[in-house]
């Protein structure tokens, strides 16, 4: 059996669907709903860099090995943002996201050597650069100026893990070719959940398989805002010849909110 039925490539079960409120073929609605669950247009409008400093832990399930912890810290002005998780591990020391307004850029793990989710995040790099990467915590999140980025979006209801969600289908107008980007909203307050990135390549010699899902949690109030305190990233891949799955737990401590002193350092990660 594949490995692409383990536990981070949960089937979702689609269903046609009326929602009540909101109109099936228009999810601009929900995205406005969504919009209001973080705050008010006033205190979204104010927001001009997001950032936080928190703890991180990394499990290694299949193609590497172990449980790490250390400490975490973003950074999001504009459309840059910055993500670092220090491990001080010999074998895996840091991992650091970047993308500074023009390109991305991740960091090495060893001499030459990107990790899994690293060499995912750098090959498909227009996850960082359309402001998917983090959800709300980017500065640079879509959904915050639809009418500017204008993407094709599909409205339904799914179930994952027996919970049902608020499920678009989310095409950037940039398009990301092969990759299938799903975003879920909790049903009663319309705060976005989870965001996942699929992709499938079939080649003579194999077919391979990449999932990438964010999950946002534990919300609470943050000044005028509500924000997600967890933040949990889960990367796996499925081949003919190997298969990895990892995941990254964030735990956020301490907000820097339109702080004046932004580390635009952060924007680019270091080899």
């Amino acid at each position: 059996m594949k490995i692409r039925t383990n536990i981070l490539l949960v089937v979702c079960c689609v269903l046609v669907i009326r929602i009540p409120g909101l109109s099936a073929d228009n999810p601009e609605q929900l995205v406005a709903a969504h919009l209001k669950s973080i705050g008010t247009s006033e205190a979204l409008s104010q927001i001009k860099s997001i950032g936080f400093t928190g703890t991180a832990h990394a499990n290694f399930i299949q193609g590497m090995s172990g449980q790490l912890s250390g400490t975490s810290m973003l950074v999001s002005e504009g459309s840059s943002m910055g993500i670092v998780m220090n491990f001080q591990n010999l074998n895996y020391p840091a991992e650091h996201f970047a993308y500074d307004g023009k390109n991305v850029t991740v960091g090495d793990i060893g001499v030459g050597m990107k990790s899994p989710i690293a060499d995912f995040l750098n090959r498909f790099n227009k996850i960082m650069k359309n402001g998917m990467l983090g959800g709300v915590f980017s500065k640079a999140w879509p959904l915050l100026d639809i009418k500017s980025n204008r993407p094709n979006m599909q409205l339904r209801k799914s179930k994952i893990d027996g919970i049902e969600y608020y499920e678009i289908e989310y095409r950037p107008r940039d398009n990301h070719g092969e990759m299938r980007i799903r975003l879920y909203f909790d049903m009663e307050t319309y705060r976005h959940v989870i965001s996942e990135y699929r992709v499938s390549i079939r080649t003579d010699v194999s077919d391979l398989y990449y999932t990438l899902r964010e999950k946002f949690d534990d919300f609470r109030v943050v000044g005028d805002l509500t924000l997600p305190h967890g933040y949990t990233l889960e990367y796996s891949t499925d081949g003919n010849q190997s298969a990895f799955i990892g995941t990254w737990k964030i735990e956020v401590r301490d907000w820097k909110i339109n702080a004046p002193d932004v580390d635009r350092d952060l924007f680019k990660a270091g080899k």
